[in-house]
């Protein structure tokens, strides 16, 4: 019998409750988490397509300290289902730093999967585009972030024996994963709209003026975006693997609305549903 992993937490109990709660739902243990972001949600439907009988569905509402999502785009319902004998754990939208709530709970995604059993985490998100190079429409696999939040997600966190949750991040995004989701992308939209990318997190809610875009693009980044930061450190910290699949929905530092955000995300999430049907196995 294996020894219990020593894993670090900020010791609020929220993801064992919503586990518990879970559990009365479903048998079913998930081998991956998977965030589907503003807009993307209908990337569920591929996975729902493929799926074995006993599938589950449950509303954010209806899991004890899971805050239903605020934002327009965001469905705010957990479907667990079987898919090629494998349990996927798929969080239809998710909550946000920018929305009032501390990190713990804008991490809630990883921490609930990593409870539930999953070793995978797939975060999915809208982004706005900061290389000229990665025009609206492309999927951005992300090798790397850059964290301007103005916090760490792991702040408070502790080690069973009280210690600060010091964790290395070398490869936050498992280049394996990021490889296999890669190839997939360009099988499914074409390899000039699939490319590898770095990541930067702001803490939103406002958009990037174009001097910060200016700023941000020199500093390294590919996309911009207002999570998967949070949920990208919780699940690195929790042992666990992670792909990150940004969709470029809009120029950074120019006029956008969050409903023309929610449009260009639609055109994505049949790629994205695709491309989580091929990585199935990988999990």
């Amino acid at each position: 019998m294996s020894e219990p992993r020593l894993l670090p937490s900020p010791g609020d109990g929220i993801p064992e409750a919503i586990a518990d709660a879970v559990r009365e739902r479903t048998a079913l243990e998930p081998v991956a988490g998977i965030v589907l972001g503003s807009g993307l949600s209908s990337a569920v439907d591929a996975v729902k397509g493929a799926a074995g009988e006993g599938a589950v569905e449950i509303p954010y509402g209806e899991l004890p300290g899971f805050p239903p999502p605020t934002v327009a785009g965001h469905a705010g319902k957990l479907w667990i289902g079987e898919v090629g004998g494998r349990a996927l754990a798929v969080f239809q939208g998710r909550v946000h730093f920018y929305e009032g709530h501390g990190m713990p709970v804008a991490s809630l995604t990883a921490r609930l999967s990593s409870q539930l059993g999953a070793r995978t985490m797939v975060l999915t998100a809208a982004t706005g585009g900061l290389d000229p190079s990665v025009p609206p429409g492309s999927l951005v696999v992300l090798r790397d972030h850059i964290n301007l939040m103005g916090t760490n997600p792991l702040i408070g966190w502790r080690m069973p024996d009280g210690s600060p949750a010091f964790v290395d991040v070398p490869e936050v995004y498992e280049a394996g994963l990021a490889e296999a989701a890669l190839a997939s992308a360009r099988t499914h939209a074409g390899g000039e709209v699939a490319r590898h990318g770095i990541y930067v997190a702001l803490s939103g809610p406002s958009f990037e003026t174009p001097a910060e875009t200016r700023m941000l693009h020199g500093l390294g980044g590919s996309v911009v975006g207002m999570s998967m930061v949070p949920e990208a450190v919780a699940a690195t910290a929790l042992g666990m693997r992670v792909l990150g699949l940004a969709f470029v929905t809009n120029a950074a530092g120019v006029s956008v609305s969050h409903e023309e955000v929610l449009q260009a995300s639609k055109a994505a999430s049949e790629t994205i549903g695709r491309v989580l049907l091929d990585l199935v196995e990988s999990f």
